[in-house]
């Protein structure tokens, strides 16, 4: 054995048990406890160190994170991925379809009974009787999500005995156990299927109806209910979905219910008469509702005072006088979405201070609440509670930012997109420098941030020691002959440039200038190896060692600086640069060795992006997912063939306007097995998941 061999660990040799001696753990209860605070895609990669460490992974409590997902593919038993499943020694309790095909998956179907806990259902073409074949073989369902299911419920005959329905003895016990029911987007949902659905789940704790086509005009009602003014003790319509005869349903299960999602129906005064059912509600969804007026919320809130979650997004009813009423009557919200509520301004904006328990707020595109709003209220004391702020595309300023980053110490998430007044370099540093904790950063479109703000890097001064090494070459330059032209040409730019005493430009001209001199002097230190330690007097955005997502699409004054100097994060699974005009190869070589968990990247329009960089970033980039290359229109056929060659993770691809990359890229990308979002232009007449089904590698 080589003395390689003996110095190295030996992960699989790892003892299992606990000692009976001594009350110390294992050292397989250490590899769980460190397992719990992994993310998925850490998960699988530690799973595949060691058959004891994969053995790890079956444990209850990640197995309950695990969700099995199949996407866009034909499902069949005798073929990949069904046939690799089933050799899987693993089970799984969580599964989700999405824009598949059902083919002969008996197997599969008894695979997934034997553990399923939650099963969903999204854009699936089956009929009836395959999905009774499927609930029949899966008693333990805590979970059904039916959402854009069409032909489902076309036909009416839903689970109906007189249509060739099979045993409902059978279909009742499997289905008594779920608690969660989802049924968004379903157009041809009807009151009688929903009450034969409902009927067999007694004990509902979720209901979500978002997107549905619900009628909730009287008028409606007494056209498919003639003659009857309550729906209690009437046959339930096979043509239409009102909302009356969902209060029916709703009653029923009203003491066992604490979530209702009506996001994007046409709701309105017709949730008052869910006051009268008497639910104590948990969780409320009401984003998009545009019909719902000042006075019905108002009303309906003050009945549910055990809310801690409430989704109001988009809605005209939010009013500084619902909002103070709102943290009124209901003290216990712990997350609270109000983003598009136009009518809410400072004075309504202050009170939420008083909501002690909030952990995540939403009051992005709240056009009237400014700077002021923000500092009065949630950001006017220290806060230990709240983790997710997100004050987007709102006219806040730098101390407000400043405000935010003081008194909010234990944010995990912070949006500041389109900030552009308030998000300054000056302010980066300060959120960045006190919120350690952050997990998610984003900055779009923050035009006024330059490598300053991610770097904590001096720029004048680093500007004084480029002209003092400038000066030295050119002092060398007298007695020896210029050894780049590259660097001439540099200093007689900057000789220019200080020769300028007086200036006629505009403001903005002005701008574009200092601007020009910052790259200047950046890329001039950068090439120059000029950069040193003390140069480095601010906060480095790598002292967020949590950092797991980036967002920095617009900033284009960000250059490879930044990501050499900044982005070193091993955490890091999502990165957005798209329309960052200054990055080139340099930088992404940088990021690509810094960043390894990188599994979405956003290169779009980033106009100096080229093969050659496509091909560093996919081959140290193993965990892939999502790539973005729209409108980089340098890449030719190589990036192609990088992309083919190096990602064997790769589900979302898009390439807008690359159009030196088009020559039989169909027939090529179709190799990428995993790839299953395809965004490119002349494709909008195809579905994405019925183009893959035309590939060979996804026939029955």
């Amino acid at each position: 054995m080589s003395c390689s061999e003996l110095c190295s660990p030996r992960y699989d040799e790892l003892p299992l048990e606990t000692s009976a001696d001594c009350f110390v753990c294992s050292a397989f209860q250490i590899v769980l406890k460190i397992f719990s605070y992994l993310g998925y895609s850490d998960l699988q990669a530690a799973g595949g160190t060691c058959h004891r460490w994969h053995a790890a992974l079956d444990q209850t409590e990640f197995n309950m994170r695990t969700r099995v997902c199949f996407s866009k593919v034909v499902l069949s038993d005798q073929l990949s991925p069904v046939a690799d499943l089933l050799r899987c020694e693993r089970r799984f309790r969580h599964f989700l379809f999405e824009d598949v095909t059902l083919g002969q998956v008996k197997e599969l179907m008894r695979f997934m009974g034997r553990t399923a806990h939650s099963l969903a259902l999204d854009n699936v073409d089956l009929n009836d009787k395959q999905f009774y074949g499927m609930l029949g073989v899966l008693p333990h369902l805590h979970s059904l999500s039916l959402k854009r299911c069409l032909p489902l419920f076309m036909s009416g005959s839903f689970l109906d005995t007189h249509n060739s329905c099979p045993d409902l003895n059978d279909l009742a016990s499997n289905l008594a156990g779920i608690r969660e029911l989802t049924l968004c987007e379903n157009q041809y949902l009807t009151d009688a299927i929903l009450m034969r659905l409902t009927s067999f789940m007694p004990s509902l704790e979720v209901i979500n109806m978002s997107g549905c086509h619900i009628a909730f005009h009287n008028a409606i009602h007494r056209r498919f209910y003639p003659g009857n003014s309550s729906s209690d003790h009437v046959l339930p319509s096979e043509s239409v979905l009102t909302f009356k005869f969902i209060l029916t349903i709703l009653n029923l299960q009203r003491r066992t219910l604490r979530e209702l999602d009506f996001s994007h129906t046409l709701i309105g005064q017709a949730l008052l008469a869910l006051s009268d059912l008497n639910l104590q509600l948990q969780r409320l969804y009401l984003a998009g509702c545009r019909q719902l007026n000042c006075t019905t919320i108002r009303n309906f809130l003050g009945t549910q005072p055990s809310l801690t979650a409430l989704d109001l997004s988009a809605t005209m009813c939010v009013s500084d006088e619902n909002l103070a009423a709102l943290v009124q009557t209901n003290p216990q919200l712990e997350h609270l979405k109000v983003n598009g509520c136009l009518s809410i301004t400072n004075a309504g904006a202050v009170h939420l201070a008083k909501l002690k328990r909030l952990k995540s707020l939403d009051i992005s595109n709240c056009d009237s609440i400014t700077s002021s709003g923000i500092t009065e209220g949630v950001a006017s004391e220290e806060n230990k509670v709240l983790q997710e702020l997100n004050v987007s595309y709102l006219q806040i300023c730098q101390e407000c930012i400043k405000a935010i980053a003081s008194n909010l110490r234990c944010l995990r998430s912070l949006h500041l997109n389109h900030c552009v007044n308030g998000a300054t370099d000056e302010a980066i540093q300060s959120v960045i420098g006190q919120l350690r904790w952050l997990r998610e950063l984003s900055l779009e479109h923050c035009s006024m941030l330059t490598d300053a703000a991610l770097t904590g890097i001096n720029i004048s001064k680093l500007e004084l020691s480029r002209k003092q090494s400038c000066s030295q070459v050119s002092s060398m330059d007298n007695f020896y002959p210029p050894y780049s032209s590259t660097l001439a040409e540099r200093d007689s730019l900057a000789g220019s440039l200080q020769s300028i005493k007086i200036s006629l430009r505009s403001k903005a001209e002005d701008e574009i200038v200092r601007d020009a001199r910052r790259k200047q002097a950046m890329l001039a230190a950068y090439e120059m190896n000029l950069i040193r330690e003390d140069d480095f007097e601010g906060h480095n955005i790598q002292q967020l060692r949590g950092l797991r997502s980036l967002n920095l699409r617009g900033c284009n004054r960000i250059s490879d600086v930044s990501l050499k100097y900044g982005l070193k994060h091993v955490e890091l699974k999502r990165l957005l640069l798209s329309n960052c005009q200054q990055i080139s190869l340099l930088g992404m070589e940088a990021v690509a060795s810094s960043c390894p968990s990188i599994e979405e990247l956003d290169l779009s329009d980033c106009y100096n992006i080229m093969d050659k960089t496509i091909q560093v970033v996919t081959a140290k980039l193993p965990r892939l997912r999502a790539l973005h290359i729209s409108g980089c229109s340098q890449l030719t056929e190589h990036t192609l063939d990088a992309i083919i060659t190096n990602c064997t993770c790769l589900q979302t691809l898009s390439i807008y306007r690359c159009r030196s990359m088009y020559t039989d890229l169909e027939e090529r990308l179709s190799s990428v097995r995993t790839l299953r979002n395809l965004n490119m232009d002349n494709l909008t007449n195809i579905d994405n998941a019925e183009f893959f089904r035309l590939k060979k590698r996804l026939d029955y």
